[in-house]
Order: structure tokens, then C-alpha cells, then sequence
């Protein structure tokens, strides 16, 4: 049966009622439990102590009591979370009480036909590899001991409390801001406002009623709030194709930005005052530059593979190091463990900050570009226009095509083995490989071809200061993965 449970980079999904079932929560539960006792967690932490969190999905709360029950029953003291709750809040709990980590029971942003479950470290951030290595490798085995406990407490508030210090709540509040919240029906429902201390107005649409008023404070309005384990027809996940219902609201002319988050509020995505999506490359970009040469924070900065060079230009201009790791962002935070990261980010939305937790936060990264607004006093889509005239625009796309395995592996060889080089026009520099082959060009262009190791996609990046040759070169790279 062990085939049956697969770990990804952060944790285990399967689907509902198939794979993910109360009998293979428990296995794998099982085998957390046995796991801890393997770890070693440094001084002063509690290694027999775990805490436990749940999303709104079908029966999350659900599992997430079968989950506590289990490590209560390994003989572990168990806090388990009395709410629906955003994942870096089991990160928090674990760093902030030093704890030996927790568990989240999330399928993130995959849609609402999976649920997960996740594993967080005393650090503050998602297992390590080795650590999903010794969980897999435990599968089947049970621990039993006496001297378990298990308690619910109200973990939310500390968490909110935590990144409210890292905000100039009252610059937000005085700015007179209209915000529109889509947590997409997920665990992020009502928090921007609680951080602000805003009243809020639970509803299907609102449309705040002071429009067209002079505003005494920001407003923070929602959307798409209320528990919905179907997240309303569409993936949790904040990409425009999943946002059409914030971008009608923000027709309305009456937000200056919308704060978009996935299911369990660990990524970001962002509409600016026309209701158009910002992409986290220019977010990401943005943020480096508030933190650093506005608020003078000191530190490196850090991107994937797949993300934009704009983010290296500002890194340069503002003359600190720049680190480009492989996709993912369990790169990101492990640097964060062992550098002075001011920010670090991945193209999908994951955004984190070194001065709080090696984590992504949706939550904590949503109202830092709030707090950005604030200061510069501008429309948002002025702010972006003036960090690309600055430092150049830059167009950015990607294909996710399914293709047989074998076929997109032929192609990847021809790009590495250089075939197809004049294919994309004479100006190629050089190619990279830290995942995937990136071929670069002499104008700044770039094309990146990464295939699963586990699905039949391959997935095809593309960058330039030239819109018409992003297209251009992902038409062209789409025409030779089928001729191969």
C-alpha cells in the first residue's frame, strides 16, 4: 500500500475518497509519528511536542482531529488548532513556542477534489527532504506510548499578532485605501481586515458604502469569504483564470488594489487599481524595492530559476546579492535558514521574508504591497509603470503542455545537446541547467523547457523586453516538442 502514498516537495495530496482516505491520513500519520523521534531539533526545543491545522476543505477538521488524535496516542503533547487556519500559522506555532513542528491538513491551491497533508519543522518552515525521505520510509509503522496529550487552543491570533509587527499597520490605516479581499473561499477569509482592525462586512459581493465619499480610513472589503469546500467552481489559486470575479468588482473603479489568495494563504496574487493582474515577478521586484530602499532593510534577495531577471536588475541597483535557485520554494527558504534574506519569491505567487519566517505568507506579503501603496500615494499601476521605466519592461509567459513523457525528453536533449539552436533566433549566449535547460539570448531574452518527472508535462518559460517574441519563441518551442 505504501506505493499508494507519493511525497511531493512540500508534503503529500491525493485525491479525496480515493487516495486520500481516514485509513492512509492515519498511516501516514503514523509514520510522522515514528519520524519525530528520529529528528534532532536543537537545544530548548520540545521534541515531543506537535501542533496540528486544518483548512476549509471537505473534512479537514476532520482529519486533522484523526491526525492529533494519532500523535496524541504516540505519546506526544498535541496542540491542535481550534479553527481553520493558514499554513505558515503551524510554521509560526512551531517556531514561535519551539516546538518539534506540526502538521497542516491542506491540499493548498490544487482543486477541491484533493487534500493533503503537510509537514512543518521547529524553524518555521517546511520539512526538508530528508525529513519526507524518513516519513515515507516509516510507512506502516505505528508508535505507541503513553503520556500524550491534546489540547485545542487559538493559534490564529498569535500568528495575526506576529506579522502585525512587521507592518506599519497605521500608514495602511491612514492612507485612506479601498482594498478588495478575494481569499478565493479560503482560510485567509477576514484577516486583512482583522490585522487593520477594520470592521467586517461578511457578504457575497460588497461594495464598500462610502464610494465616492472622502473615507476617514482604508477599507478593506470582501469577496468570496464565506466557506465554500468547492471554492466556488474554480482552483484555489490566484492566477487570473481564478480571479474573474475580483476583476469584475474592480470594474467598479472604487478599489485601489485587491489582495488574492489561495486556499490555505500562502501565495499572493495582486489586481491593481484597473482590476489588472500584476504578476508576482513584478510584486516580488516591487517589494525588494519598498524593503530595501524605502524601510533600509539589510539583506540579500533571492529568486527561482523560472522568475523574472527584472528581480536581478533591482538586486543590482540596489547593490546586493542576488541568489537563483531551482524551482521551488523549499530552495528559497533554505537559504532563508542560512543567509540574511530580505525576500525571496517563485514565479507562482510564493512570496517570503527572511526578517519573519523561512515560509511563504500570502497574508503578511498581501499587505506589505498594501503598505507599499500607502507610501508612495500613487495608483498601483503607476508604481509598477515606474519601477519598469526604471529599470525596463519586461514580458513574461509560460505553456504547460501535456505531452508523452518520452517526447518532451526528446526535446530537452535537443536543447541540451544544442540542435536547436538556430531555432530561436542567432543571438543565443549561452544555456544554463540548474533545472531544466535555459537557452539566453543577447537581447535579455530568455526560454526555459522543464519537464515533470512525474506527469506527462512539460512546461516552457519564456521572458523578453520584446512582447512579440515571447510568443514568437513559445510557438516556435511548442511546433519542435511536437516535432520530436
Amino acid at each position: 500500500m505504501s506505493d499508494e502514498i507519493q511525497f511531493g516537495t512540500d508534503g503529500w495530496r491525493a485525491v479525496i475518497a480515493d487516495g486520500y482516505t481516514f485509513a492512509n491520513v492515519r498511516r501516514v500519520t503514523e509514520a510522522i509519528a515514528v519520524a519525530g523521534r528520529e529528528l534532532h531539533p536543537p537545544e530548548g526545543v520540545d521534541g515531543n511536542a506537535l501542533v496540528v491545522g486544518y483548512d476549509r476543505r471537505f473534512l479537514s477538521k476532520e482529519f486533522a482531529t484523526t491526525v492529533a488524535d494519532i500523535l496524541r496516542t504516540a505519546g506526544y503533547r498535541v496542540i491542535l488548532s481550534n479553527q481553520p487556519t493558514p499554513s505558515q500559522t503551524i510554521s509560526f506555532t512551531a517556531w514561535k513556542q519551539r516546538l518539534l513542528g506540526g502538521v497542516m491538513v491542506t491540499a493548498s491551491h490544487n482543486p477541491a477534489k484533493y487534500n493533503g497533508l503537510k509537514f512543518k519543522a521547529w524553524y518555521g518552515g517546511s520539512g526538508l527532504p530528508e525529513m519526507y525521505q524518513a516519513i515515507a520510509a516509516h510507512l506502516g509503522q505505528k508508535l505507541v506510548r503513553e503520556g500524550g496529550s491534546l489540547g485545542e487552543e487559538n493559534i490564529l491570533d498569535d500568528y495575526l499578532e506576529g506579522i502585525g509587527h512587521h507592518l506599519d499597520l497605521e500608514k495602511i490605516r491612514n492612507a485612506r485605501l479601498s482594498i478588495l479581499h478575494d481569499p478565493i473561499h479560503g482560510v485567509a477569509a477576514m484577516l486583512p481586515s482583522r490585522l487593520l482592525g477594520l470592521d467586517y462586512i461578511g457578504a457575497a459581493r460588497i461594495i464598500h458604502p462610502t464610494a465616492g465619499t472622502l473615507i476617514e480610513q482604508t477599507v478593506v472589503d470582501s469577496i468570496r469569504g464565506e466557506v465554500n469546500p468547492g471554492f466556488g467552481g474554480v482552483n484555489p489559486e490566484p492566477i487570473p483564470e481564478n480571479l474573474l470575479a475580483a476583476q469584475n468588482v474592480m470594474l467598479s473603479g472604487e478599489y485601489d488594489m485587491a489582495i488574492c489568495n489561495d486556499g490555505d494563504a500562502d501565495r499572493l496574487g495582486i489586481l491593481d487599481e484597473r482590476g489588472e493582474f500584476v504578476s508576482p515577478h513584478k510584486i516580488i521586484a516591487l517589494l525588494a524595492l519598498y524593503l530595501i530602499r524605502v524601510k533600509k532593510q539589510e539583506g540579500e534577495v533571492v529568486k527561482t530559476f523560472s522568475t523574472s531577471r527584472l528581480i536581478e536588475k533591482v538586486a543590482r541597483a540596489l547593490g546586493v546579492q542576488l541568489h537563483e535557485t531551482a524551482i521551488g520554494f523549499k530552495y528559497v527558504a533554505d537559504l532563508m535558514l542560512t543567509r540574511k534574506i530580505v525576500i525571496g519569491g517563485e514565479e507562482s505567487g510564493g512570496i517570503g521574508f527572511g526578517f519573519f519566517l523561512p515560509e511563504r505568507d500570502g497574508v503578511l506579503s498581501g499587505l506589505m504591497v498594501a503598505e507599499c501603496l500607502a507610501h508612495y500615494g500613487q495608483p498601483l499601476s503607476d508604481i509598477v509603470r515606474g519601477m519598469e521605466d526604471e529599470f525596463g519592461a519586461l514580458h513574461y509567459n509560460r505553456r504547460d503542455l501535456q505531452r508523452p513523457m518520452a517526447q518532451s525528453a526528446r526535446l530537452i536533449e535537443k536543447i541540451r545537446a544544442g540542435a536547436l539552436d538556430s531555432v530561436f533566433g542567432p543571438d543565443l549566449v549561452n544555456r544554463e541547467e540548474k533545472d531544466g535547460v535555459k537557452l539566453n539570448f543577447q537581447d535579455g531574452s530568455w526560454l526555459l523547457f522543464r519537464k515533470s518527472g512525474t506527469e506527462p508535462i512539460i512546461r516552457i518559460y519564456c521572458e523578453s523586453p520584446y512582447a512579440g517574441r515571447v510568443e514568437s519563441m513559445l510557438q516556435k518551442a511548442t511546433e519542435q516538442l511536437d516535432a520530436s
